[in-house]
């Protein structure tokens, strides 16, 4: 191996390195916020309706918003490294992991600014709300970053099975993770009582869709990292 071979699989290994490692630690943020969404105070059924939701403490609106916003930091680092790691492997499949890469970018700042809307309301307001209500951010986070998670599933997917940039396994549930959050995007028509399954806001159509994927993507960056490392 000459001098610029062994240059070129350095910088190889030290961009699948970050990553992997972005979207380990992306997931694990990701875990922590899932279960600030379901921990919040009881609340007399008379004041907390559909319209207000389950008023809650600015620190724990706040807490999980940071989360987010690491967690999502975190997978846009590892959203900017798809192309590469396609490419790397087979050029011919440049343009989908691109596509992937350009869908997963986008998916990491619509839910940034979606999630920043919420908290800066709580900033804002004085009393306790549920931002999942009151703030009508609910496309953007649902049916928005179900599209935007189909696109990246599907041309993740089709990319990684055919340039062989990681293992089968991956490919394979990608093409999960795109079917379940193809059958998130109708949740735009049921309205937005946060505390029903599938709603526009519901606590199974965005969190647990999110956090299945989330924890996909962490599962992933770990696929990254034994590749590098084998």
């Amino acid at each position: 191996m000459n001098s610029a071979s062994r240059t070129q699989f350095r910088s190889s290994v030290l961009v699948g390195r970050w990553v992997g490692w972005a979207a380990v630690v992306g997931g694990v943020f990701a875990i922590a916020e899932l279960p600030l969404y379901f921990v919040v105070p009881a609340c007399d059924a008379a004041t907390c309706g559909v319209e207000t939701g389950s008023l809650m403490p600015d620190g724990l609106i706040l807490t999980r918003t940071l989360f987010n916003f690491i967690a999502l930091t975190m997978f846009l680092i590892f959203m900017t490294g798809v192309r590469f790691l396609i490419a790397e492997k087979d050029a011919r499949f440049e343009w989908f992991g691109a596509l992937a890469g350009s869908a997963g970018v986008a998916w990491t700042v619509v839910d940034m600014v979606a999630k920043g809307l919420e908290g800066g309301s709580a900033i804002q307001t004085e009393e306790w709300i549920d931002p999942t209500r009151t703030v009508p951010t609910y496309l953007l986070y649902g049916t928005i970053s179900h599209l935007l998670l189909v696109v990246f599933g599907l041309a993740f997917g089709y990319a990684v099975l055919r340039s062989g940039a990681l293992s089968r396994w991956v490919g394979w549930s990608s093409f999960g993770v795109a079917a379940l959050h193809l059958a998130g995007v109708p949740s735009m028509f049921f309205g937005y009582n946060s505390s029903e399954f599938y709603a526009s806001n519901g606590w199974g159509a965005v969190p647990m869709f999110n956090g299945i994927a989330a924890v996909w993507l962490a599962f992933v960056g770990i696929a990254v990292l034994r590749a590098r490392r084998g």
